[in-house]
């Protein structure tokens, strides 16, 4: 069993490594709403990986025939590339938060907005439907794997993704304290380019 989750452990290290659209929006968002809606957007990413992770394992017969389907890779990626073009613009032109200024915790609203942020870069992104899938038929069902030894690995995989996103919202956190207002201005609009880019090139790989 203990191989198993070593297993898991490997596959989460491999995503958390990857750098991506996620990383850049758990940064900004901790920088500019606080370390409470960072991780209410990380908890929206999980969310998501956990609801690939039960459709891929449980309806792997219904996702293949949605996988299938011709312009399914199209439509999502323009929806995800436009996702994150917009998050990026309004991004570039928003005020920059006042770092010596008290900060005030988001409210209930705000946590929801961060975590549908979270939850829709991700699951919008091919990149996350084609993981899940491949690894769960190749990784899972193809090695027919008893449901406690799946469940080891999925929990390997979740347990290393938590660990990971967290280290990186708190890592934003203390470059808070290094962060002058001209330097949070120019991070702000680094990050809103890094999610435009990633947005340009997820419609230049589904389309081209």
């Amino acid at each position: 069993m203990i191989w198993y989750i070593w297993e898991g452990v490997r596959a989460g290290l491999l995503l958390s490594l990857l750098v991506g659209p996620l990383v850049v929006l758990l940064i900004q968002l901790s920088l500019r709403r606080g370390t409470l809606a960072s991780f209410a957007a990380a908890a929206g990413i999980w969310t998501s990986d956990l609801a690939f992770i039960s459709a891929s394992h449980f309806g792997l017969g219904r996702l293949e025939r949605l996988l299938d389907y011709q312009y399914l890779n199209e439509i999502i990626g323009t929806v995800g590339a436009i996702l994150l073009l917009g998050v990026g613009l309004i991004m570039w032109y928003r005020k920059p938060p006042s770092i010596k200024g008290k900060k005030i915790l988001p409210g209930r609203r705000g946590l929801l907005s961060a975590w549908a942020q979270g939850f829709a870069v991700n699951s919008l992104n091919p990149f996350t439907a084609f993981f899940w899938s491949t690894f769960v038929v190749t990784q899972v069902h193809n090695r027919d794997l008893l449901s406690s030894e799946a469940l080891a690995i999925y929990g390997g995989i979740m347990v290393t993704i938590v660990i990971a996103d967290a280290c990186k919202v708190l890592g934003a956190r203390k470059l808070r304290a290094f962060l002058k207002p001209a330097m949070m201005l120019r991070a702000q609009r680094a990050g809103a380019v890094a999610l435009g880019l990633f947005g340009v090139l997820l419609a230049v790989r589904v389309w081209f």
